[in-house]
């Protein structure tokens, strides 16, 4: 299902849905019983086959090598039906807290627990992130039975203020809550289980995955725009029953605090603690502190407009169920504030002031210092390697970047080197180092596509609306660009409220990224029954790829064909054909073809576009058949391969 697609589904059952909520929900039930059934009848089928095998031999009306062969892999095919059903969900990790140590943040879980009907947590972590969430994680797979636990984020603890987290907490325990009802948890949680379980299923190659991923391709997409509706007024309602819980003026500070806050963090501390990679090989003993030293920063209230200006201009759209900032702000406003509340502050939103008492302080209380070094901990020692290596190459970039300006002062840089100093100038020093080395790039290669994207990025990260241009440049001289360009452009002129280009923007990143995948989807899946053509490579291609091959024992055979496709015609799609060496006796030839597959990739140098296939004891025949028609078309072959 394309973008679009999904998005005029979701729009006419958003219409559906407003006129007809009883019937929309009994069609939201039967899609999603329709993914149960799928399964329960596959497996049946798998065991029926499986069944009928085993008593076929057992009267000896069969007893064909190739019947066992196929028992084998129905009996494979019916564990992986089985670890299906029982999907693994990786457990949270974090920091654990408990009733002793926190008694303060375990008070207020009871208050909202009890207030909201929320079920039980069985663990409270505290982790590394801005956010808070409810992870449930089902211990009999698709079926439930689900484990809770709560995840705060001690990075937002220490930004909000104790009403602030308190507020964003109160969203959270409503997602749960008894408000949205058992049937919608129950679709909440059956929207997460699909996704993880084509994940799943993807990641495994076995023959028999296809009957699942070619369903849950087409199931999962139309799953999710049938519950997409519900899922959006799920957002609404938890932030409905958190107003009324705790005010809904509170309620919109929060909310409108969080963006100011990620803001705050995108702009001012990640790329502060980014650039000590330049200088330090390893990581600060405590990232959280440089946080502290960020958050207590005063931030000129005109910045904080700004930030909360640009949040409001965003809109809400199909690629996420949460509704835009305005939109849920607007929502919270049909909300009566309780009474006697206080009178809200006139500074809106309200970033905690550094003398105020941190949400981290007050519901960690003493355990706070402790929470944070466990956390200061785990951080530093996750990312030590990629730390070290970005300071290796911060340091080897300082190098590169010293010789460049040597060589530039004296003979002048061609065009590969002046794009390469850009980048190397904007990681060590600024955007605006790298402003003049793109400039000097763009006057002498105007077309070049990489320079023209980063040209436009810097220039509308200032605010500059020339950036457009050089967007525009790029989209016309790269349709690798075209994306990321109209991504960064619909972003800017939605921030600046300009909706309409923003939308055109859009539109025509969805149609670049629709064939894009389109293009992917056709090369990915290359069967015999394609229709193919000779490579058209040169001799001393085919040569180095035969070279390379008959260094392969595993490799009986090779044939190189380009696939005929339907999209992306102008950019080739080359198929190696391995058939490779099996013992007649050999029944896991999935997993012999999956570790060769593996081999090859990592070994061979071949051109690009080129997608390397194992064929299966199954297809062989019909594979030879196929690609001997191909004229030019046998780049390795052993005399066995013609029988």
């Amino acid at each position: 299902m394309s973008d679009t697609q999904f998005e005029q589904l979701v729009r006419r059952l958003e219409a559906y849905a407003q006129n007809h909520p009883t019937q929309y929900k009994l069609k939201v039930a039967l899609v999603a019983a329709l993914g149960y059934a799928y399964m329960v009848v596959v497996l049946g089928l798998t065991l029926a086959v499986g069944a009928w095998l085993i008593l076929s031999l057992k009267d000896g009306e069969s007893s064909h090598l190739s019947s066992i062969k196929l028992l084998f892999g129905l009996g494979v095919l019916a564990a992986i039906i089985f670890r299906a059903f029982w999907v693994r969900f990786t457990p949270p990790t974090g920091y654990e807290v408990y009733r002793e140590d926190v008694p303060r943040l375990f008070l207020l879980i009871d208050k909202l627990t009890s207030a909201l009907g929320t079920p039980p947590f069985h663990h409270v972590l505290i982790v590394n992130d801005l956010n808070a969430a409810v992870a449930q994680r089902p211990r009999l797979g698709i079926f439930g039975w689900y484990r809770n636990s709560l995840l705060l984020g001690l990075p937002l603890m220490l930004a909000m203020t104790p009403g602030q987290f308190r507020a964003v907490l109160a969203h959270e325990f409503g997602h749960l809550g008894r408000h949205h009802g058992r049937f919608s948890g129950w679709i909440y949680r059956t929207r997460i289980v699909w996704s993880r379980l084509l994940e799943e299923l993807r990641a495994r190659d076995h023959w028999g995955s296809w009957l699942f991923t070619k369903f849950l391709d087409w199931y999962a997409p139309f799953f999710n725009a049938y519950s997409f509706v519900l899922a959006r007024a799920q957002e609404y309602e938890a932030d409905r029953q958190a107003a009324r819980l705790i005010g809904p003026h509170a309620m919109k500070d929060a909310l409108a605090s969080l963006q100011v806050i990620a803001r705050l963090m995108n702009e001012l501390y990640w790329p502060a603690l980014n650039r000590r990679t330049i200088t330090n090989p390893t990581p600060p003993a405590s990232h959280l502190d440089e946080l502290i030293t960020v958050l207590q920063r005063d931030t000129p209230q005109d910045r904080i407009q700004k930030w909360l200006h640009e949040a409001m201009q965003q809109t809400t759209d199909y690629a996420d169920t949460h509704p835009a900032l305005a939109d849920r702000l607007a929502a919270l406003d049909q909300i009566p504030e309780k009474p006697n509340a206080p009178e809200p502050p006139a500074d809106f939103p309200r970033l905690r002031d550094p003398h105020e008492t941190t949400a981290a302080n007050y519901y960690l209380d003493a355990h706070a210092t402790a929470t944070r070094a466990a956390l200061d901990r785990s951080w530093a020692e996750s990312v030590a390697d990629e730390w070290r290596q970005k300071h290796q190459e911060m340091a080897a970039a300082r190098a590169r970047c010293q010789a460049l300006s040597d060589k530039s002062a004296t003979g002048g840089l061609s065009i590969e080197e002046l794009w390469e100093y850009a980048c190397q100038m904007e990681a060590l020093e600024s955007d605006r180092a790298a402003l003049p080395l793109l400039q000097q790039l763009l006057t002498k290669a105007p077309t070049h596509a990489e320079a023209n994207l980063a040209m436009g990025r810097l220039l509308l990260g200032q605010d500059d609306q020339k950036g457009l241009q050089y967007l525009e440049n790029a989209i016309a001289a790269d349709r690798e660009a075209v994306v990321p360009a109209c991504q960064l452009a619909s972003n800017y002129l939605e921030r600046r409220g300009n909706h309409k280009e923003s939308m055109r923007y859009r539109v025509k990143a969805q149609r670049q990224r629709q064939q894009l995948l389109d293009a992917e989807a056709e090369r990915s899946t290359i069967t015999p029954g394609d229709s193919f053509e000779p490579h058209g490579l040169s001799a001393e291609i085919i040569d180095g790829i035969a070279g390379q091959l008959a260094s392969k024992p595993d490799v009986q055979a090779a044939y190189l064909v380009r696939k005929k496709v339907q999209v992306l015609t102008s950019v080739p799609c080359y198929a190696l054909v391995i058939i490779p060496h099996r013992a007649w006796y050999e029944l896991d030839t999935e997993g012999s073809n999956q570790t060769l597959l593996e081999k090859l990739r990592t070994a061979l140098m071949l051109p690009e576009d080129t997608y390397i296939l194992i064929a299966d004891q199954l297809m062989k025949h019909r594979w030879i058949n196929t690609l001997n028609a191909i004229p030019q078309s046998n780049v390795l072959r052993t005399h066995a391969t013609a029988s």
